[in-house]
């Protein structure tokens, strides 16, 4: 009982030291995932688009036909990742108006109302993001075409009654394009087209994926344009779902968190995140309400500004509309090249503004027009960006600033039939949901870790050659074999080196020079030489044994040499004069003396060469080993069992010292600390 109670006495300070290691992982995990929380966050890339286009009527009231009176209120909708209308009336939109208005004297309008891509004459007020009629509208709110055919799934055997897949038709009045951007209406509803990609890239072997929004857990969810049901594809749990079969490589995965999504562009069909047995219907023209851009339109201004920013820089599908006319920002080149010499320049298009390395050269000062040709007044630089535009430049997609090459007059309205921008991190708004959201951690949180490590053992049972146990077994062999190589090597060159002086003058400079070699330089060299010897080295402990032996015989040779020296001079001479042999002086006298600075050196040699077994493993491409499991993980981004592997590779170090201290015990029991 009293050595039970000393060993625990003795584990009290483990135990506190492995207490408050994984105490500081916690703050280190921040320490170290903050900032890369922070750098998701300000990557563009990483954002989640909105694409801002006119909002239709959200609801068709009753008598929509036959258009509306004055007074009358007008609700709109359609974009549910951010509310436009909303927008409008926010603080930072009323203040960009306000500064317009303090700027020019005159404010313009936020939106205007629109009928098929026409503005109208009528005028209006914004209340609570509804327009309310100040004079009446008498064309008809909403004109609806043909239904989309289905549902196509009606006969559907899933568990579900079906009504989710329905088509766009094909012939007739409402054949349209499945890419472009549609108004559907369910009975009297307008549908909102959304859905969020999965913040895991599809790798072909996980098939559990997490999505940047809070998603109801019957939200379907779509691979690779094929719909799948909760409860009978998927399973969800919060913002992840398990899907029932992994999905291909590089698979599309998207969340239907809007009322419908595009499933298949080429063939028309469509997916409705609820089901219907009614089809939609597709609008050919409804009022609907359009942004205006923030400027004054009193024929000399040409700067505006899109409401929502930054934008995306490649946006081929954006629309600023002039009254009824789409404005072209087509850049047009030169025909001739820039080459710091020549100063006319052919463009093919209508006369624009002219941009030379994105500044706007000004006509009459900068250049002039001659023939069709335009020319400066001095040679643009050498492979200068020459441009045209004819009507207008986004000149600052930070802030959404367009550069009109022509001054709208005064009466025309200047709005936006389309554009996207970047709406908000898709990890979250703050730098903390971005870290909690984040699909892998540099440094875990160490219950994160224990999560892990049922599944991460339990992967593949033991007789699977890529089972975790058999890894470590077989990475503990290679070290051992390794220490027992470089324990002997190291005790020979120590007993060499103290009975014949002049072999450690001439050896021990060269067995400090091993030392300097980096083994990740030797591992190579020495796979060559074992492969040209016949040794299949991706199956052999050869590799791990030479590598580890190789780390492993310098500190118990200088160990030993040290012990087989720290002899009393005055037992030396007592010994002498008993006329002791040499052999009798080794074994009763040297040997005794050495016996902990070898330990001692051979503790050090098992680390050292559990490190060497490890790095032959990664070199050698071992599958066997624990080292290989190591760079596989690393290289497949699991940190978590990264860590996992790294707390096993440190058990194992902390098995093989333990083993060596039982070895010290058994062979020599007198060298005992109390």
């Amino acid at each position: 009982m009293r050595g039970l109670g000393r060993r625990l006495r003795d584990a009290v300070p483990v135990l506190v030291v492995l207490a408050v290691a994984i105490a500081l992982m916690y703050p280190l995990a921040l320490l170290f995932g903050l900032p890369l929380a922070r750098q998701r966050m300000d990557t563009l890339a990483n954002w989640l688009r909105t694409t801002v286009t006119a909002l239709p009527l959200a609801e068709m009231p009753s008598g929509a036909e036959a258009g509306a009176g004055a007074g009358a209120r007008l609700s709109f909708g359609g974009r549910t990742q951010q509310d436009l209308v909303a927008d409008l009336g926010a603080p930072d939109a009323e203040e960009a108006d306000a500064e317009s208005a303090r700027s020019s004297g005159a404010a313009e309008p936020a939106a205007l109302l629109v009928f098929a891509g026409h503005p109208l004459d009528v005028a209006f007020e914004l209340v609570d993001g509804d327009a309310v009629l100040t004079d009446p509208l008498e064309l008809p709110l909403v004109e609806l075409g043909s239904g989309l055919e289905g549902p196509l799934d009606a006969g559907s055997t899933s568990g579900e009654s079906g009504g989710h897949l329905f088509r766009f038709p094909t012939t007739g009045d409402a054949a349209v394009d499945a890419g472009a951007e549609l108004t559907l209406y369910l009975g009297t509803r307008l549908l909102s087209r959304q859905s969020f990609a999965a913040l895991e890239r599809a790798d072909g072997a996980s098939n559990r994926f997490t999505f940047p929004a809070v998603t109801e857990p019957s939200d379907p969810v779509i691979v690779n344009g094929r719909l799948l049901l909760e409860g009978v594809d998927f399973e969800a749990s919060g913002d992840s779902v398990e899907l029932a079969s992994v999905p291909p490589f590089n698979a599309t995965i998207l969340r239907l968190t809007g009322d419908y999504e595009v499933l298949d562009a080429a063939t028309g069909v469509v997916a409705l995140r609820s089901p219907s047995a009614e089809a939609p219907r597709i609008a050919t023209g409804v009022v609907a309400l359009a942004e205006t851009l923030v400027g004054t339109v009193d024929g000399s201004n040409r700067v505006f500004h899109l409401r929502h920013s930054p934008l995306v820089e490649t946006d081929s599908a954006r629309r600023i509309m002039l009254d009824d006319t789409q404005l072209d920002a087509t850049a047009q080149r030169p025909a001739e090249r820039v080459d710091g010499e020549r100063s006319a320049f052919t463009f093919s298009g209508d006369p624009g503004m002219v941009v030379v390395d994105g500044v706007e050269a000004l006509e009459g000062r900068d250049y002039t027009r001659q023939d069709g040709q335009v020319v400066f007044t001095r040679p643009p630089p050498r492979n200068a960006a020459l441009r045209q535009y004819r009507d207008y430049l986004v000149s600052d997609v930070a802030t959404g600033q367009v550069t009109l090459s022509r001054a709208p007059q005064p009466g025309q309205r200047l709005w936006a039939g389309q554009y996207t921008f970047y709406d908000r991190p898709n990890c979250g708004t703050t730098a903390l949901e971005c870290f909690f959201s984040m699909p892998q951690h540099p440094v875990p949180f160490p219950n994160w870790i224990a999560e892990r490590l049922v599944p991460f053992f339990t992967a593949y049972p033991v007789t699977d050659s890529r089972s975790i146990v058999r890894a470590v077994l077989y990475t503990a062999t290679g070290t051992l074999l390794a220490l027992l190589f470089g324990a002997l090597v190291g005790v020979v060159l120590a007993v060499v080196f103290v009975r014949i002086r002049p072999f450690e003058q001439a050896l021990l400079p060269w067995v400090i020079a091993t030392q300097t070699i980096p083994i990740i330089a030797l591992v190579p060299v020495l796979l060559l030489l074992l492969g040209n010897a016949g040794v299949t080295v991706q199956t052999s402990l050869v590799p791990a044994a030479l590598i580890g032996a190789y780390i492993a015989f310098f500190p118990v040779t200088v160990g030993t040499v040290t012990g087989l020296r720290s002899v009393d001079p005055l037992a030396l001479d007592l010994m002498k004069g008993y006329a002791a042999s040499p052999l009798q002086v080794f074994l009763k006298l040297r040997f005794p003396a050495a016996v902990p600075f070898f330990f001692t050196s051979l503790k050090l040699g098992a680390a050292a060469a559990l490190v060497g077994a490890l790095v032959a493993e990664v070199e050698s491409n071992n599958r066997l080993g624990l080292g290989y499991a190591i760079i596989g993980q690393v290289q497949a981004g699991d940190v978590a069992d990264v860590w996992i592997l790294l707390g096993v590779s440190a058990l194992l170090g902390i098995g093989l010292v333990a083993l060596v201290g039982l070895a010290q015990r058994l062979i020599a029991p007198w060298d005992r600390y109390e």
